[in-house]
């Protein structure tokens, strides 16, 4: 445990590699110590360190002074909790490989903002980029019938997963399917309940076209779901604290769906969604009734394929 207790110090190198990328095509890219230029896309390869990695960047007669921000690695904050903790931070918290920078960074020379916004930590989306999406909803408010007429119910978890295709530059079309509870905690850890409650959830699937603008993503689509709440008895007498369903309502719900998400980097986002119905129906009949689910989810997409031109390395 305490020789393998400094988990950046014996993963990183010394080293990162940052790859470069700009909205306008071949932007010049050099340390401002040096005098070698490279056109992006390109590598830099940069040291860690805890200062700020300051690049001039020059697209005919713009040249602009950036700073790419250093911060501390997920291997430094994450990896100590898992070996050795507090003998772990105090080795890494001497070296400088616990810093690291942005996996990715695009370049926006036509920005006015200054030196340390005039880039992003992620890329652009390209035609033909293809995307898998893991979600895990964090906040569910649903407006559903529960069988003694229609009530809200408020909880937490469930997951979802989905592709993302851009069939161009910057329109998209992805596809979700997933399942939402009323979940009384925000992470899973056993609930006691005790007497009678009520329990609901929602299952659902979509398919939405979606854009970007500046960091945010927009979808809009159709949604079909599926709404589940029963009433339950606890009996605390019974040895093994056994349960009763009471009671039971499933509804089929058909509506519009409408999704944004902030990112934050390249493969996560925070997400909010709005799927209201209008159509529902059960084994009864077919009505016209509003409903809607409403989650915040936490996001994570992991490109499958993007198309990329070649990079020139740019040691700085």
């Amino acid at each position: 445990m305490i020789i393998f207790s400094s988990c950046s110090t014996l993963i990183h190198r010394r080293t990162t590699n940052i790859h470069v990328y700009s909205e306008i095509d071949s932007v010049s890219i050099c340390n401002i110590n040096d005098t070698l230029w490279f056109n992006t896309p390109a590598i830099i390869v940069a040291k860690r360190s805890p200062y700020d990695l300051i690049i001039l960047a020059k697209k005919d007669s713009t040249i602009k002074e950036i700073q790419i921000r250093s911060k501390l690695s997920t291997a430094y904050w994450l990896g100590n909790l898992f070996s050795g903790i507090a003998i772990g931070y105090a080795i890494d918290g001497t070296n400088p490989k616990r810093y690291t920078y942005p996996r990715d960074i695009t370049l926006n020379m036509k920005s006015s903002n200054n030196a340390e916004t005039s880039y992003k930590p992620w890329l652009n989306p390209v035609k033909d980029l293809f995307s898998l999406k893991l979600s895990i909803p964090e906040g569910n408010q649903f407006y559903i019938n529960k069988g003694h007429g229609y009530g809200n119910t408020f909880g937490f978890l469930g997951i979802s997963g989905g592709f993302e295709y851009y069939f161009t530059d910057k329109y998209c079309f992805n596809m979700d399917v997933g399942t939402l509870t009323n979940f009384a905690l925000p992470f899973p850890l056993p609930v006691d309940y005790a007497g009678s409650y009520q329990t609901s959830s929602v299952t659902y699937g979509d398919i939405q076209l979606g854009s970007d603008y500046k960091s945010f993503h927009y979808d809009v689509g159709i949604q079909f779901n599926r709404t589940s709440h029963y009433e339950v008895d606890m009996n605390e007498l019974h040895p093994d604290n056994s349960t009763t369903l009471r009671y039971s309502k499933d509804q089929n719900n058909i509506g519009l769906a409408f999704s944004t998400y902030y990112r934050i980097s390249n493969g996560f986002n925070l997400g909010l969604n709005y799927y209201p119905s209008f159509i529902s129906w059960d084994k009864s009949n077919i009505q016209m009734h509003y409903s809607h689910i409403l989650f915040f989810e936490l996001s994570f997409r992991l490109e499958a394929f993007r198309p990329r031109k070649s990079l020139a390395n740019a040691h700085l």
